[in-house]
């Protein structure tokens, strides 16, 4: 697929995000903006120069962006911090709150300065609060938000994989998106406070359940809403929720006894959640995929490792790209237009740290000599 700029929908073309993000976060934010055609500028310690600009090791959170150097230890830090902030549309941000103002430059000093600024301050419980300056990761911010109780009632459960995380970052960009809007209309930029914790909670939102007495009335596995092993090992997701889609279900597996009765409880489901287990467990679970779903039985296989990345779906929508011989995911919004653009990918190879430092701040007015300077300084 062509990267061609000119023939990519880039809705963020010319906006420049400064970011001072080291955490996952932030990853995530903004190789999103990046995936919509800002320029990111990551700004990293002049002792990591000539590295990997990565994420937390991740290619996918760390492309498409440039990188240059700046010492947060220096007495120079927030001289050149300002001068580059007068070159942005935004700035992301995630340390703990307050820390940037301690040092003399937060967002209420870079409000005063550059009014049309948007600040994004990405944290675990927000700018305020009791909780403001505890620590924490992703799984920290699951169980304070509702959702681990919310979403496996026998607890303890782990989740494998970072979900506050992503989640807290598209936030962040949402807001970053309807501040440009408003700065649009007004002239004025803002500070957007991002929590994690916060974020989390939100995904409550269509549960009220969870929200009330000890939050386990959430949604129960039946019969019609189940995984079932298939004869591979593989797993299928069942979720026939409607009389259609469970008269499909039934009828595909040859139980047209049951898909008129409704979706079965008590001893009646239990006694058709064994005939469906039994069923599935003759074949192989892309068989099944391929018989039911057509029908509409709202069945799906259970992907896992390289089963996501060989998917014929995923395959056929281009859900990843390859970077640096490594696969990572890719824009997920499909932008189209009447002239024809589609998404635009940021597939560029994470920089080294440090790459672009003499082109950043050449464009940000700092000449040769001072820049020769900071660097002699140790500043960048």
């Amino acid at each position: 697929m062509s990267q061609d700029p000119s023939q990519k929908f880039r809705p963020l073309d010319g906006v420049r995000v400064l970011d001072l993000t080291v955490t996952p976060p932030g990853g995530y934010c903004t190789v999103q903006l990046a995936d919509m055609g800002a320029e990111v500028v990551r700004l990293e310690p002049p002792a990591q120069a000539g590295k990997p600009s990565l994420v937390a090791n991740q290619v996918g959170l760390s492309r498409g962006k440039r990188s240059i150097t700046l010492d947060p230890r220096s007495k120079r830090y927030n001289e050149v911090l300002r001068r580059l902030v007068a070159t942005c549309d935004v700035l992301v941000e995630n340390a703990k709150p307050g820390q940037m103002s301690s040092r003399g430059f937060g967002y209420p000093e870079a409000a005063k300065e550059f009014p049309a600024l948007i600040w994004c301050s990405i944290s675990g419980f927000g700018q305020d609060g009791p909780n403001a300056q505890y620590a924490g990761h992703d799984i920290s911010y699951l169980g304070h938000a509702g959702y681990l109780g919310a979403v496996g009632t026998e607890l303890p459960w782990h989740p494998g994989a970072m979900l506050s995380v992503p989640v807290g970052a598209m936030m962040a960009v949402t807001g970053i998106l309807g501040a440009m809007v408003e700065r649009a209309k007004t002239g004025k930029g803002c500070q957007i406070d991002v929590s994690l914790a916060d974020a989390s909670t939100w995904l409550l939102a269509g549960s009220a359940s969870a929200l009330k007495g000890d939050g386990t009335g959430g949604i129960a596995a039946t019969p019609e809403r189940r995984l079932y092993e298939c004869a591979d090992g593989r797993y299928v997701v069942v979720a026939a929720a409607e009389p259609r889609t469970w008269a499909a279900l039934c009828e595909g597996l040859g139980m047209a006894d049951i898909a008129g009765e409704g979706r079965p409880r008590g001893a009646a489901g239990e006694a058709a959640q064994a005939r469906l287990a039994a069923a599935f467990a003759t074949r192989p679970a892309r068989e099944w995929v391929e018989k039911l779903a057509p029908l509409g039985a709202a069945v799906t296989i259970v992907n896992r490792g390289v089963d996501v990345v060989e998917d014929p779906h995923n395959m056929a929508r281009g859900v990843f790209v390859s970077i640096d011989g490594e696969t990572v995911p890719a824009n997920p919004l499909r932008f189209h237009d009447a002239a024809g653009r589609e998404s635009f990918t940021a597939a560029a190879s994470p920089p080294k740290v440090g790459q672009d430092t003499e082109a950043v701040l050449g464009a940000a007015g700092f000449s040769a000599d001072e820049i020769a300077n900071l660097r002699a300084e140790g500043v960048i």
